[in-house]
């Protein structure tokens, strides 16, 4: 009976959450609980971290890497790549595109058994650290910033979230990354899966005048897989994701919203942004294969 009377109590809360909420509408293609997330953070040159700021969960990433040094990111971003690196080895057929002397665009063809060899080359990176690289960049640049490496405080690097990666081959042809780096089998399947393992390209191109950083097909940023696929899905940047779930988030306080209340409205309901495609592929069983997305 105790328990009777706490499932309904517990029905009763929701009922009455959910009518407080009715009229004030959470009013956005994502959960309020997806986009309050601790790895939606916006760190740009208009919104500065600290020079104290270090998140607390850094670990060591036990990846194939440029340097013999240790390369710390968050440890579920860790996770994440290190799957992402896992599943890039089993890719040994894919089809890219690269341009010619015209520059025309032409479809190259990937084969190798032993699949895409990305390479990390640089994960979390200190304040004092990315104070070095910035005015170090000046100081070779004329002082000019070019938009490749970020003031101190500006760098999502310094959040524990973000990693630079290549490929081992573009690693032993080039001395420096650059546009250039798009042009091969591990940047291009990195643009077109990253987002199922929480990861945007963060720096799009034609996007600089949102972002105020040039194109960077090997900067990553983990924002989570379903942030990551709205806006994969949106072609958005993270600027313009920020603006308008805040905007979102404006309205819902305005109109009389409870955050609380909402964020707990949606604890009790089942995922809704999970999508289940029958595939073409055969299991054991004889019975065909059900693939699990988020975009």
């Amino acid at each position: 009976m105790k328990r009777l009377i706490s499932v309904l109590l517990i029905f009763t809360l929701i009922l009455s959450i959910g009518a407080a909420c009715a009229e004030a509408k959470w009013d956005f293609d994502l959960p309020l609980s997806s986009v309050s997330s601790e790895y939606v953070i916006l760190v740009n040159r208009d919104n500065l971290l600290e020079s104290t700021d270090r998140p607390a969960n850094l670990i060591s990433v036990p990846l194939r890497k440029k340097t013999s040094a240790a390369v710390e990111l968050d440890e579920t971003v860790a996770a994440a790549l290190e799957t992402m690196f896992a599943d890039a080895e089993l890719v040994t057929e894919y089809q890219y595109r690269v341009q010619n002397s015209s520059g025309a665009w032409e479809t190259a063809n990937f084969s190798d058994s032993d699949g895409l060899k990305l390479l990390l080359v640089s994960g979390y990176r200190s304040y004092s650290s990315q104070y070095t690289m910035y005015y170090n960049r000046l100081a070779r640049n004329n002082n000019v910033d070019d938009g490749y490496v970020a003031p101190p405080g500006a760098s999502e690097h310094q959040t524990g979230m973000a990693a630079d990666v290549v490929s081992v081959a573009y690693n032993n042809t080039h001395s420096a990354m650059n546009s250039s780096f798009y042009q091969t089998p591990e940047a291009q399947w990195m643009e077109e899966y990253c987002a199922a393992y929480g990861f945007i390209i963060r720096y799009p191109e034609d996007k600089e005048d949102i972002t105020s950083y040039a194109y960077e097909p090997w900067h990553l940023r983990y924002v989570g897989r379903d942030i990551a696929g709205y806006i994969k899905r949106t072609g958005l940047t993270l600027e313009e994701f920020t603006e308008g779930w805040q905007a979102a988030l404006a309205k819902f306080l305005a109109d009389g919203g409870d955050v609380q209340a909402q964020l707990l409205l949606e604890s009790t309901a089942g995922p809704s942004d999970i999508e289940s495609i029958v595939t073409d592929k055969l299991g054991e069983d004889g019975d065909a294969e059900i693939s699990l997305t988020l975009y």
